[in-house]
């Protein structure tokens, strides 16, 4: 799963050391996946050979909760609004396929919290954030050595400028422009300014992807030109769930709709290489420049061993 490095302007964890959360990112899931699809094998295989069932549960009920809650930078129970530990029904899933569906919506909650929190600081997420067909998709269905800013703000001379989509490969960097829509939605070009988004007998008038596409990467190039980086980058405007009826005029934009998605997710997954030094120090010019916006935690809402866990991976 790829790691949300960066949601809106929300505080994000990666904020406080880009060089080590991602490694620590995964090395917790591993460590969790692995604890999670035992306890899973045993309890599909049953309980015989156990003295107690009852202790059993108890004590895999408590290995649970501090694996997750490792991974998570937190030893208390979670507020009721955040994820919840695996629970019995998720132990009880009939295949390794579901298994690994229940651990990835598991994962994409956790993303969600480290970009939108810290041990000392939090933001408020948009409930929407949570059923965001694209953010889950790309969250859940990309490598561990992606990181995504979604919907970013950076601060361009002291002005906030608001972006669509980033993906930072460890070799290429993606800027997404998506058109939201449903199977029954058709993009058009009205003029060199707008498009046109027809849905049944609707038509909507918008402002020309391309227009989005070149301020972002004019915002890019500036923040990266500050450190003389660089590295290869695409452009992409992307319909996931409709249809784009627009020949492409230019070579460096790629358009993606319904059609030609599962071929461009096909694109993203090739030559995948580990996480490389220039992807990590771009991030950190990227996060930057990000606008964050946040309030500190309640001290009645912060567990006493979280920042001491936190503070712990500067000596991992």
């Amino acid at each position: 799963m790829a790691q949300l490095v960066k949601l809106s302007d929300y505080v994000s964890r990666y904020e406080i050391d880009i060089y080590r959360y991602p490694s620590r990112y995964v090395r917790l899931k591993k460590e969790r996946w692995q604890r999670l699809k035992q306890d899973w094998e045993v309890r599909k295989k049953g309980f015989s050979h156990l003295p107690n069932l009852n202790v059993y549960e108890e004590e895999n009920e408590t290995m649970l909760k501090r694996s997750w809650n490792k991974l998570r930078g937190k030893k208390h129970e979670q507020p009721r609004d955040e994820m919840n530990l695996p629970t019995n029904r998720q132990l009880s899933v009939h295949s390794i396929d579901q298994l690994k569906k229940s651990f990835r919506e598991e994962l994409f909650e956790f993303q969600l919290n480290w970009a939108s929190s810290t041990v000392s600081e939090v933001s408020n997420v948009k409930r929407s954030y949570y059923y965001d067909s694209l953010l889950g998709f790309l969250v859940k269905n990309l490598p561990d050595t992606y990181f995504i800013f979604y919907q970013p703000v950076f601060l361009m001379k002291r002005a906030p400028v608001d972006m669509d989509v980033i993906i930072l490969t460890p070799n290429d960097i993606y800027l997404i422009t998506p058109l939201l829509g449903t199977d029954q939605t058709i993009f058009e070009m009205e003029t060199d300014r707008f498009w046109k988004r027809k849905e049944n007998k609707s038509e909507e008038r918008f402002l020309h992807p391309y227009i989005t596409l070149n301020r972002m990467r004019l915002v890019v190039d500036s923040i990266l030109q500050q450190k003389d980086i660089t590295l290869p980058i695409k452009h992409v405007v992307l319909a996931k769930d409709s249809f784009i009826d627009i020949p492409p005029k230019s070579k460096r934009v790629q358009f993606v709709d319904k059609r030609s998605f599962t071929s461009f997710h096909e694109q993203l997954l090739k030559n995948q290489s580990p996480i490389k030094n220039i992807q990590l120090k771009i991030a950190d010019l990227l996060l930057s420049h990000s606008l964050t916006v946040s309030q500190n935690r309640s001290q009645d809402n912060r567990s006493p061993y979280e920042e001491t866990e936190d503070s712990s991976i500067d000596n991992d």
